[in-house]
């Protein structure tokens, strides 16, 4: 784009500082031209425990691993760019799950802000096209070498992502006692009762574990005359949220009230609680509304959504 000329009146612009920065200004009309960050939209495309790679053909970056991502055209959203990004470099339709991060990129004269989205597939064929060379999908442990991937903020994400999926998932025993209770002594908002579940045989507690570190956990309690479960609690450390882990503890959480012959699984959430869509995605329907809802840790009721999942 010409910034020689003001774009409303065409008399030529200066450099005049504006707070702390000079900025081509128009002297007739007082119009600022200003140097905005370029926004980007990719996709970290999972399936079957795999993620969809692009190996670049053009430039930047020719001839290195990256995710489906490009610029964001001015009339489309960002969701909208990273799933048209990924049709056209790797033939697959997807859907978005939720954002995964923001992450800035570049140097003078321009910088960059990549808008990160997780995602799912729902049709197409896996296939090279546009600048893509050839794509592939890799399991965490087949992951390109760091130096063969074509931006920062990629590698960053393939870190996390490569994290994430070694997470190990079980039921907490007795044994896992001062763990729990660690746990929620450093996160109030998981609430000390949950280390009352570990004793209780109507109750139970399945945690997310990284590499021998507690980073997430979820508590249940069964009522055998209804054959029924209510899902108390679902809580990931901050750090490792975005990820998939709470929504890999709602599964397992549905996968536990079925061993348990139960037929349905509850759960209350307040409704201005973004992980309803978590549940919601899972199979959980909407069957009724509370306004008495008492998160744990707080005193005060909460107007929440009441979830169920038939497992019958």
């Amino acid at each position: 784009m010409d910034v020689s000329y003001c774009p409303k009146c065409a008399t030529e612009l200066v450099l005049r500082f504006e707070g702390d920065r000079q900025r081509p200004t128009c002297p007739a009309c007082g119009f600022v031209f200003y140097f905005n960050p370029v926004v980007g939209a990719g996709a970290l495309v999972e399936t079957e425990g795999r993620v969809v790679l692009v190996y670049r053909s053009v430039e930047p970056k020719a001839g290195y691993w990256s995710l489906p991502s490009g610029y964001v055209e001015a009339d489309e959203l960002a969701e909208e760019a990273a799933v048209r990004e990924a049709w056209e470099e790797t033939g697959l339709e997807i859907e978005i799950d939720e954002m995964l991060g923001v992450y800035s990129f570049g140097r003078e004269p321009q910088t960059g802000v990549l808008l990160l989205y997780a995602a799912h597939v729902v049709g197409g064929e896996l296939r090279a096209g546009d600048d893509a060379g050839q794509v592939r999908t890799f399991a965490p442990d087949e992951l390109p070498p760091d130096d063969q991937i074509a931006f920062r903020t990629h590698l960053q994400a393939l870190h996390d992502w490569r994290r994430t999926r070694a997470i190990v998932y079980r039921r907490a025993g007795v044994e896992d006692r001062p763990a729990v209770s660690e746990f929620a002594e450093h996160f109030p908002e998981v609430g000390q009762q949950s280390v009352d579940y570990l004793a209780s045989s109507d109750r139970a507690v399945l945690l997310a574990i990284d590499r021998g570190r507690l980073v997430g956990i979820a508590c249940l309690s069964h009522r055998p005359w209804s054959q029924t479960t209510s899902i108390d609690q679902v809580f990931v450390q901050p750090s490792y949220r975005r990820w998939g882990i709470g929504t890999k503890l709602v599964e397992l959480t549905i996968s536990y009230a079925e061993e348990q012959s139960m037929r349905t699984l509850f759960v209350e959430i307040p409704v201005a609680n973004p992980a309803v869509m978590v549940y919601l995605k899972a199979g959980f329907q909407v069957v009724g509304f509370t306004d008495i809802h008492f998160p744990v840790g707080r005193e005060q009721a909460v107007s929440a959504l009441v979830l169920a999942y038939d497992l019958g």
